[in-house]
């Protein structure tokens, strides 16, 4: 399944999270005296003007409807394909690849790369070249202060609240025995934690770090230790030597802390805002 890079509001918000990031990206590159331009011009660019840059990705964006409500994504692989295609000038093609399928359809030439997770030990990085972001994180919960669970064992019979998108948190969910309820965004699963119809939401503890910083969230800032690392990564075919290059000059910036800090800082009040936007709409019904 593929989706073709267009702007409609169905996407929107990949389109404006994808516009914030390149702007980040541009603005490290000028601090350094160079042009966005120049980061990728340091070997062969691979040429997209016939044909889309065909990304994978383990989630698509919904199909656009007229009432369709805009959300901040589980994490940042739509943003940065966003990201990849304009500085390569070429329009995006996102195609859903499960993880372990992600070495296949670069070997097979489904895609020309895949943005995804990657543990240390992931056999994706022995059997593709793969290029750091810079984003790394375990997973975490977000809980209710006064009532929250012990350990993580203890998430067995409980409902979780796990995003679409998180397919490495509907693992773990499943392996520890819970309840799982699946929901379209984030703010969806952290609102549930907020009503009492989830004991937890799984998400990224690199983003709700943030989150609990906000004084609105101290009472739903309950945590375990993060488990399960995995860094976020883009995985090209051994043999595209060209394109690695490519990619890793337009991705250099993001590798410092500053400029990840700035993303998750983002996530976490955009996610917030969504939260009470939601929570007073339900108000007022």
């Amino acid at each position: 399944m593929s989706l073709t890079f267009r702007p409609p509001r169905s996407i929107l918000r990949l389109l404006l999270g994808g516009l914030a990031l390149a702007c980040l990206v541009a603005a490290a590159l000028f601090a350094a005296g160079f042009a966005v331009v120049s980061a990728v011009a340091r070997g062969p660019v691979p040429d997209f003007s016939g044909r889309p840059l065909r990304v994978g990705v383990g989630w698509l964006p919904p199909p656009d409807t007229p009432d369709m409500r805009l959300y901040m994504e589980e994490g940042f692989e739509l943003d940065l394909a966003a990201v990849l295609a304009g500085a390569l000038a070429a329009e995006l093609r996102l195609v859903r690849i499960a993880p372990e399928a992600a070495e296949q359809a670069l070997k097979a030439g489904e895609v020309d790369l895949v943005v995804t997770r990657a543990g240390a030990e992931d056999p994706l990085r022995r059997r593709a070249r793969v290029v750091e972001t810079g984003f790394s994180s375990g997973l975490s919960l977000a809980m209710r202060s006064d009532r929250p669970l012990k350990a993580w064992s203890a998430l067995q019979g409980r409902t979780v609240c796990v995003t679409e998108a998180n397919a490495h948190g509907l693992a773990l969910a499943v392996r520890l025995g819970a309840q799982v309820r699946v929901l379209r965004a984030p703010a969806q699963a952290l609102m549930s934690v907020r009503t009492g119809e989830c004991a937890a939401a799984l998400h990224d503890r690199a983003l709700l770090d943030p989150l609990f910083g906000k004084m609105s969230w101290q009472k739903f800032s309950a945590t375990l230790p993060a488990v399960e690392p995995t860094d976020l990564v883009v995985a090209v075919a051994p043999d595209d030597a060209g394109l690695a290059e490519a990619v890793e000059g337009v991705l250099k910036p993001l590798s410092n802390s500053q400029t990840w800090q700035a993303r998750r800082e983002k996530w976490a009040a955009t996610v917030s805002f969504e939260v009470y936007r939601d929570q007073v709409a339900a108000d007022c019904h």
